[in-house]
């Protein structure tokens, strides 16, 4: 009588990963730790190994038989093969590794365009080929408009540049301020470069929305831009040839309905695509594509 067979589905976010173990398909053991507790370079080896190490840890050491990660930073074909290269290598794993966020689409059990804005942003899809295609994801440092570092980025911009002409929008910049526990907005970046990190900007997204509520027109200004640059993240992917329909997640699309419904409003309008927001948890759908790769 064969033993029973464990699959692992592991998602490595930014901030996050996540891993769960399922016994012949029944989740076992679900997991999390800070992403930088083990990936200190690119995917190297020694970032490999102390990721077996953690995981391993959680379910006695037993080897899984199928293994599927999806690998935050992995936009294209060559990112993916080397990551992969690299796990199989240091962890002896059978595994297949996709970007982070083609995990959405299966976890909304279909298949199409991916669309993340959680602490960075992202658009991504299969081409006919089956080959990777990516539309933002740049990083906090140059992009990841839409998602929680790129709004609090924009939004800073936009509070110092009206300070500087001497027209203020008093909401934003109070609510930054409060944020960033600072007297003057002109210190947000002696305070951000204190430890400088993508989710160190994006957890005062929340003053954001909150004075766009209010009626901050800076603040409003900077959802709309945002909101329509993620609605162009998909249409550049559909002009690609990626079909739809788009599954989105992440946590600024979760916690933050009207953003959400806004960027869904202008696919729709734009690109003719049907916008769902995935609620489950993206290592789900590691977990389902895991249950479906073959042994190796």
């Amino acid at each position: 009588m064969r033993g029973p067979e464990f699959s692992l589905g592991i998602d490595v976010g930014g901030t996050k990963t996540r891993w769960i173990v399922a016994e012949d398909g029944v989740p076992r053991v679900d997991h999390h730790v800070p992403t930088l507790t083990w990936r200190q370079a690119n995917y190297s080896d020694a970032d490999c190994f102390r990721l077996r190490q953690l995981v391993e840890a959680t379910f006695g050491g037993r080897a899984p038989q199928r293994v599927v990660m999806g690998a935050n930073g992995c936009n294209d074909e060559q990112a993916l093969s080397r990551c992969e290269n690299a796990l199989r290598r240091c962890t002896g794993w059978n595994i297949r590794v996709v970007n982070d966020a083609e995990l959405l689409a299966a976890a909304g059990a279909g298949r199409g365009i991916s669309l993340i804005a959680g602490t960075g942003s992202i658009a991504v899809a299969r081409d006919r080929a089956g080959r990777l295609m990516s539309a933002g994801g740049w990083g906090w440092l140059l992009g990841d408009d839409g998602g929680g570092a790129g709004l609090v980025r924009r939004a800073l911009r936009e509070a110092l540049a009206a300070e500087d002409i001497g027209m203020p929008d008093q909401q934003l910049s109070e609510a930054l301020m409060e944020s960033l526990e600072i007297s003057r907005l002109l210190h947000a970046n002696e305070r951000l470069a204190d430890a400088p990190s993508a989710a160190s900007l994006a957890r005062h997204a929340p003053a954001i929305f909150k004075v766009a509520v209010q009626g901050s027109k800076a603040a409003r200004r900077v959802l709309e831009d945002a909101a329509s640059s993620l609605a162009d993240h998909v249409g550049g992917l559909q002009r690609r040839g990626a079909v739809g329909p788009v599954f989105a997640g992440g946590g600024i699309f979760e916690s933050q309905t009207e953003f959400f419904n806004q960027v869904s409003r202008l696919i729709r309008q734009r690109y003719g695509l049907i916008v769902f927001l995935v609620r489950d948890a993206p290592v789900f759908g590691a977990v389902r594509l895991a249950s479906g790769l073959q042994r190796g």
